[in-house]
């Protein structure tokens, strides 16, 4: 006899026998005690959960001997041979290969003609999602008064594809990805069947590995069988899939822990040789900070966490080395790598490297605690002099100190006929103010410490943080904060002014300085002041040189505004 694999071997027979679907099986098998059968259903779901299988054990349920029954002998004739796809009575159909009107026609003729066996004929069309507009057309009137002796089972992976006329003349039944701890205990009831010596964490992580599948499940413990000569052990389970073992993670968590850039390094070069792959590595990364999140969150989250025992234990002693912040900060950054990842949008290994460098950065992972945002119902209240306290016990910033800077700039009067600064509904272009002391912030602290209010708001939206990148600010009267755009940039200024986004750059304000604070923006023309007064000294226009008494107001701004800044005539 040929060989069968698991998967069809050991396929659920009965309605007892299907796994990780209980209401659906309770729906069915009260509706066939009841005799409330409709003439059609729709099964949905994610591939491998058992769809096509109920459908087979529906169509024995009707069809079996002294039926319908919920509970019948499997063994029996008309079971068997539906079972084996031998009946005639019951016909599988592809959606895929079968798609069209033609197709669908000759459905229609012979649904007509009376079971030859049974009691009912059973069209089980798998994929339906994949017929064609106008078969789809042709099947309605059918569905929606079909003979007594006909019911249609249709079986799909993408529901949203199948039009709302035929899902309106199905009742419908939605599959679920089965959990990971009932798919180990089937493998392990599996390999003992077949005589195969697993290790418990080897089977874990095969059940593991099939995300929710039974079906690829059943396929992987086949082909490890084969691979380890039915002695399967961790090792050859992380190697037939390419994936890094669990101390290699906790590796990473305490070079990182420790700033060791050489070891993770180290980590990732070794399983880039030993062919390990590296997008299951970097979803690994992400489950790892997932886990370790909720663990900090709560003590009753184990049922949450795919982990052994002996893992679950592991993580529980890791999960004090990062603070809440860092963690939130480590899930944006592996998350944003894992969508690069799959999208192939570089070599997988550089962007895990460029990752791990974000982590150990300064500005980045162990930064993010000195503007965590408060809570709502127990705001931080502002220390003297303004700023905010950072909840790691780190020293606040007084916002009303200014910046270390060799000489603080007092630039001249603005002219009274320079263009006027308009409101935020309304705005266009401005020059540069001088820096206003209002509200105990000047801009000279409000420069210092605007990075830190754009990697807060990074946390949030990193899209909004990446465009509050090419602002600065720009004047501050009062409460009321003033951000110079360069005219390049104005998409992402207008971007800005939409109420969510302003909202929340103002939070990032109010957690870094400790003070409320309204912002609105502006189009600087700094740049192109000093690129059209940047003219030879022989044309009349005043010459560029290094004395600031000599140099014309808007340049003398500019160089108050960029620390360090300094002017190079180029010939």
């Amino acid at each position: 006899m040929s060989y069968v694999i698991f998967a069809r071997k050991f396929r659920p027979r009965t309605f007892d026998e299907v796994l990780g679907q209980e209401p659906i099986v309770t729906t069915l098998q009260n509706a066939i005690r009841q005799k409330r059968i409709p003439q059609s259903f729709l099964f949905s779901g994610p591939r491998g959960v058992g769809k096509t299988s109920v459908a087979r054990i529906l169509a024995a349920a009707l069809n079996c001997e002294n039926g319908p029954k919920a509970e019948f002998d499997p063994d029996s004739g008309v079971c068997r041979e539906i079972a084996e796809g031998r009946s005639m009575d019951v016909l599988e159909i592809d959606g895929a290969s079968n798609r069209g009107i033609d197709e669908i026609r000759n459905l229609r003729e012979t649904v007509k003609f009376k079971p030859s066996a049974g009691r009912y004929k059973v069209y089980i069309i798998d994929e339906v999602h994949m017929l064609t507009a106008e078969a789809f057309n042709a099947l309605l009137k059918t569905l929606e008064e079909p003979p007594d002796h006909v019911k249609f089972v249709f079986a799909t992976t993408e529901p949203h594809k199948v039009p709302l006329t035929i899902l309106s003349r199905c009742q419908r039944f939605h599959f679920r990805r089965i959990p990971t701890r009932e798919i180990a205990a089937k493998l392990d009831d599996i390999a003992k069947k077949e005589k195969i010596k697993a290790d418990p964490q080897a089977v874990f992580l095969m059940a593991k590995a099939s995300e929710g599948s039974l079906r690829d499940a059943e396929g992987l413990l086949d082909q490890l069988a084969s691979f380890a000569d039915k002695k399967i052990g961790c090792e050859d389970v992380l190697t037939a899939l390419g994936l890094a073992a669990e101390e290699v993670y906790f590796s990473v968590l305490e070079a990182l822990k420790a700033g060791d850039v050489t070891k993770i390094f180290t980590l990732i070069e070794d399983l880039y040789d030993n062919g390990r792959d590296l997008v299951q590595f970097g979803k690994g990364l992400l489950e790892l900070f997932r886990n370790l999140l909720l663990l900090q969150c709560s003590e009753k989250v184990d049922r949450f966490i795919e982990a052994g025992p002996e893992t679950l234990a592991e993580l529980k002693k890791h999960k004090d080395d990062f603070s809440r912040g860092e963690l939130l900060l480590a899930l944006s950054l592996t998350g944003n790598m894992q969508q690069q990842l799959r999208r192939n949008l570089a070599p997988p290994k550089l962007l895990v490297e460029m990752t791990v460098l974000k982590l150990l950065h300064l500005d980045g992972l162990r930064a993010l605690e000195d503007f965590e945002a408060p809570s709502q119902s127990a705001p931080q209240a502002p220390v003297s002099g303004g700023g905010y306290r950072p909840p790691s016990g780190k020293p606040a910033v007084p916002v009303n100190s200014a910046a270390p800077r060799s000489a603080p700039y007092q630039p001249p009067a603005k002219p009274a006929a320079g263009p006027a600064v308009s409101k935020m509904e309304n705005r266009t272009t401005a020059s540069a103010p001088a820096p206003s002391a209002q509200g105990g912030v000047e801009l000279d602290s409000m420069l210092s410490m605007w990075p830190r209010v754009i990697e807060y708001v990074k946390t949030k939206r990193m899209a909004i943080g990446i465009f509050l990148s090419e602002s600065e600010p720009f004047e501050i009267e009062g409460s009321v904060l003033t951000l110079g755009f360069p005219e390049e940039f104005k998409f992402h200024k207008e971007t800005l002014e939409k109420d969510t986004h302003q909202r929340l750059v103002e939070e990032g304000l109010e957690v870094v300085t400790g003070t409320k604070w309204r912002i609105q923006a502006v189009i600087t023309e700094a740049e192109r002041a000093v690129s059209e007064k940047a003219v030879p000294s022989g044309s009349g226009e005043p010459a560029l040189t290094g004395d600031p008494n000599s140099m014309p107001e808007i340049i003398t701004q500019t160089l108050g505004i960029f620390e360090g800044a300094k002017i190079v005539r180029k010939d």
